[in-house]
């Protein structure tokens, strides 16, 4: 019964991913707004909706803490696992855009929080601080949408058509479809995570262990499902899109208001500052040489993704477990995976600029 449960919420997920995904796509097209835009607005916060109501939720009730960790693990996955699944599927299209101004502002909201939180204490004024930033970026938005519909109605005859009426049944059926999609992705990421974690009691593994893995990445399952979904139908705009506009939530919409909504200051651990919260930052940064000048998210890239994903996994999992191979681990990674690493980073960096500029030079 667990097993069928878990391939009914898989069901539930895809089929959700699919309608949801369906009807931003009509509206993108109704609006004259174009897939990246409509990915890191609508996309982007519908996704992240259930986790904000359960972050307040938490800080409601007085234990804001687990949303820092919750927050810090699902930015991480986002980048590392969800770009690393999308990416060993189909290698992701990067658009300017994505390049020049969406990684920049997430790398520069990572870095606020970390510096916010080098003290060991997020208080009400930083969530004001952290607010103020969304505020800002929600007029730039506003701003880019508005320039975004103009250029789109300028190209008309290159977009595709919407082939249905803008009428009330029109936004009455694509509303409903677009509610309908969200709550099929939360009802299959919960039943895959509830029937995950009683497989992984049934085979002997610790709730700990279930808690660091199973349930974290439980939380990034909406992305996943609406990131796979949009690759698959040839979309890897809403697919980065998605990811990007995510993390700039979880930290400038959700964590904000935890904070102001919390009873008192929220406690950082010296785990987050000195691991988390820079590894965050680091794996934003990371994405920009990555990600330009081939303007490509390529399946080595993605496997290097998700080998970071499970080496921060095992790390995690070592803490907790006081297993003596956690300073050998740490060991290898300063002294040879991360060198290494950025070794090959700067290596493709190179050669993909190379390439680039020998193609401008022949155009």
């Amino acid at each position: 019964m667990t097993v069928l449960l878990f391939i009914i919420g898989l069901v539930t997920l895809i089929v959700g991913a699919e309608l949801f995904l369906k009807s931003v796509d009509k509206f993108g097209l109704a609006w004259s707004v174009s897939p990246v835009v409509m990915g890191l607005t609508v996309v982007a916060f519908a996704t992240g909706a259930p986790e904000l109501a359960i972050s307040l939720q938490a800080a409601a009730e007085g234990k804001p803490d687990l949303v820092l960790g919750n927050i810090l693990g699902s930015n991480i996955a986002n980048i590392l696992l969800i770009l690393g699944i999308a990416g060993l599927v189909k290698p992701l299209r990067i658009t300017n855009r994505i390049i020049k101004i969406d990684v920049p502002v997430v790398i520069g909201a990572s870095i606020l929080l970390y510096v916010l939180a080098m003290d060991g204490l997020l208080t009400p004024v930083d969530g004001f601080i952290i607010f103020g930033a969304l505020v800002a970026y929600s007029i730039f938005m506003y701003s880019q949408i508005k320039k975004d519909r103009r250029d789109n109605k300028l190209k008309k005859e290159e977009q595709p058509e919407l082939d249905e009426p803008l009428t009330t049944l029109f936004y009455g059926k694509y509303i409903f479809l677009l509610l309908a999609g969200l709550v099929l992705i939360v009802m299959g990421s919960r039943w895959m995570v509830e029937s995950a974690v009683e497989i992984a009691g049934i085979l002997g593994i610790s709730e700990l262990i279930i808690g660091l893995t199973i349930v974290s990445i439980g939380t990034s399952l909406p992305e996943v499902a609406t990131s796979l979904s949009a690759v698959r139908r040839g979309d890897s705009d809403t697919a980065v899109a998605n990811v990007m506009g995510s993390n700039l939530y979880n930290i400038l919409l959700t964590l904000s208001l935890t904070i102001i909504v919390a009873p008192g200051a929220l406690d950082v651990s010296m785990d987050a500052i000195r691991l988390d919260l820079p590894f965050m930052v680091i794996v934003a940064v990371a994405c920009l040489p990555l990600f330009w000048p081939a303007k490509e998210l390529g399946r080595p890239e993605a496997v290097g993704f998700l080998f970071y994903y499970a080496a921060y996994m095992a790390y995690l999992v070592l803490i907790a477990m006081q297993n003596p191979y956690k300073e050998t681990m740490e060991w290898a990674m300063i002294w040879i995976i991360i060198p290494l690493t950025v070794l090959l980073i700067v290596i493709k960096f190179i050669t993909d600029y190379r390439k680039r500029k020998r193609g401008l030079e022949r155009s």
